[in-house]
């Protein structure tokens, strides 16, 4: 049942008030102006009932100061006073008041009256209620919005990352517009990169990170939540746990851009291979080509030396020939077999011409393959000159505002 309290010194009208009233509202009697505000005080009436004239205060005076404390400023409040003039009524009004009952009064006038004030109260009470419901939603709707601006923000930035330092950094950009502090850890097959929001980081809060990289994708301890992914892991140190709609925003916010974060580590991971890979090659095909080039010289002096080493081979057997004491029939044989199996020779080191070439060609091929991977690694892992040009990141990149369309 509603509390009234009725502030009358006169025992005929509380009467009156108690029969037309005791079915309608639980009644709390004060008989002046110091014990009807301490009764308003303790028992925060559903409404008040206020004599104009009291033994110790005017009602006006007392409507005043009772609307001064916020707790009561839409109390209904409803005047009873033998005056009942214009300039009664305006005093009453201007003073907080709701409604005006004249002196003698109806019990049917009296129960009208308080019913229709309690109704228009709950009324009130309902549409500040729907309008705080409204407003409230309307904030986070306004909040979610920029919230979701962010993560546009950072998707479009991530094409002009181009390591794991700047990716961290426009994490943390992000993060710390939502106010959270936290930490990142990086997975690579060949190590793992940690980052932290703060100036330093201690050794403790990676150990729990990797600890905790074979929990859930959401783990909870203290006002501490870690968000893992396949090679990424984030450490909020101050997760909002006592506010369950922010917190509820921040799981829905933070891990579009964990997702995201994750592909663009496994992307940078593999330009890093690549180009590791590049130099690699590059450098055996350095060694490959400095081995063919000494091949090939030896080769080039085995083929000088030998035609030499022929020619005067044959020179020496001519000069010798007439010393030898053979008719002319053996001597034209041995010559003509001599020259035979000379030039035969001779054909065979000849036959380097054929074998440079060869060698020519695929150091031709090899280079040509070196250049194609050099090339390949420079349209992947050179992208912030691709940015500036294309991307969307040259828009606005250092811009902190959001635009969403």
């Amino acid at each position: 049942m509603k509390i009234a309290v009725v502030i009358e010194d006169d025992k005929i009208s509380q009467k009156y008030i108690q029969r037309a009233l005791n079915s309608v509202v639980e009644l709390h009697f004060a008989d002046n102006g110091t014990d009807g505000l301490a009764l308003v005080s303790d028992l925060k009436p559903d409404i008040i009932i206020l004599d104009v004239e009291l033994p110790d205060a005017n009602g006006y005076e007392l409507c005043h100061e009772i609307r001064h404390h916020s707790e009561f400023v839409f109390t209904p409040i409803l005047f009873i006073t033998g005056h009942t003039s214009l300039d009664d009524r305006i005093k009453g009004y201007s003073a907080g008041g709701d409604d005006y009952l004249a002196k003698p009064f109806e019990s049917s006038e009296v129960v009208a009256k308080v019913k229709a004030l309690l109704r228009n109260h709950e009324h009130k009470v309902s549409l500040q209620s729907q309008f705080k419901e409204a407003q409230s939603t309307a904030i986070e709707s306004m909040t979610g919005a920029s919230e979701l601006g962010l993560i546009v923000q950072f998707f479009e930035k991530t094409y002009a990352i181009s390591n794991f330092d700047q990716l961290a950094q426009s994490i943390f950009h992000i993060f710390k517009s939502l106010e959270l502090n936290t930490c990142l850890i990086f997975e690579t097959e060949q190590k793992n990169y940690f980052f932290s929001s703060e100036a330093t980081s201690k050794p403790l809060e990676q150990e729990l990170m990797e600890r905790l990289r074979e929990e859930d994708r959401f783990f909870d301890f203290g006002h501490r939540t870690q968000i893992n992914y396949p090679v990424v892991a984030c450490l909020v140190k101050n997760m909002p746990m006592d506010d369950p709609a922010r917190y509820g925003r921040y799981k829905d916010v933070i891990p579009p851009i964990l997702a995201c974060a994750n592909q663009k580590v496994m992307q940078l991971e593999m330009e890093m291979l690549l180009q590791e890979h590049t130099i690699n090659f590059s450098d055996s095909f350095k060694n490959i080509r400095m081995t063919l080039d000494d091949l090939a010289n030896q080769m080039r002096n085995g083929q000088e030396s030998g035609s030499s080493l022929l020619t005067e081979l044959l020179m020496s057997l001519e000069a010798a020939m007439p010393t030898l004491g053979l008719d002319e029939d053996q001597e034209v044989y041995l010559m003509r077999s001599i020259e035979s199996k000379v030039n035969e020779a001779m054909s065979k080191v000849q036959s380097y011409e054929t074998i440079q070439v060869t060698f020519d060609s695929l150091i031709r091929l090899l280079q040509h393959l070196v250049d194609q991977q050099e090339d390949l690694v420079d349209n992947l892992v050179c992208k912030e000159g691709l940015a500036e040009e294309k991307g969307p990141e040259n828009t606005n990149q250092d811009s902190d505002d959001v635009e969403l369309f």
